[in-house]
């Protein structure tokens, strides 16, 4: 009976108008692939990150990744693949999501989970560029940490490799 009285409640909010008050989420919008485009994996659930480009006014856009509902959001996503080459000998078993990032544009990559990990990154993607960044909960006690690694091919092995960022 006390659940019922909630569900009512929700109900006749959204009914009323008070939608309002939760606006729709917005997200991300890539750009389109050519060969300037730079490319990033972000590893870890899906539904958790967002990205937020910069505008020629310094202002930020974006959104998440991933189509966010404006009430609950009770999934983590699952892997969006667009053929991004994978490091060699890496196993991915965790959920990841791929898109296209504009080149040389001061970017935003963000991080939240419901259980309090909030993190973000900002860097300035090179033209056709591939990244790589991944979320751990366990490296720093307390904390949540990304991090951002380059992909490269290795020309004397034939393999794709991880690099550390250009400072």
């Amino acid at each position: 009976m006390r659940l019922l009285k909630y569900v009512l409640i929700f109900v006749i909010s959204n009914i009323s108008g008070c939608s309002t008050f939760f606006p729709e989420p917005k997200t991300y919008v890539p750009p389109v692939n050519s060969i300037d485009v730079a490319k990033i994996r972000l590893i870890g659930p899906p539904m958790s990150y967002a990205i937020y480009p910069k505008d020629s006014n310094g202002k930020q856009t974006g959104g998440w990744v991933e189509k966010h509902n404006r009430y609950l959001n009770p999934f983590l996503g699952s892997t969006k693949d667009i053929g991004l080459p994978k490091v060699t000998g890496k196993i991915y078993k965790d959920d990841y999501f791929e898109t296209y990032l504009s080149p040389d544009v001061e970017t935003s990559i963000y991080h939240s989970l419901y259980q309090g990990c909030h993190v973000s990154l900002d860097f300035k993607p090179a033209k056709a560029k591939i990244y790589e960044a991944h979320i751990s909960y366990g490296d720093k006690t307390g904390y949540c940490v990304l991090y951002l690694k380059e992909i490269v091919m290795d020309k004397i092995n034939g393999v794709y490799v991880e690099k550390d960022m250009d400072k």
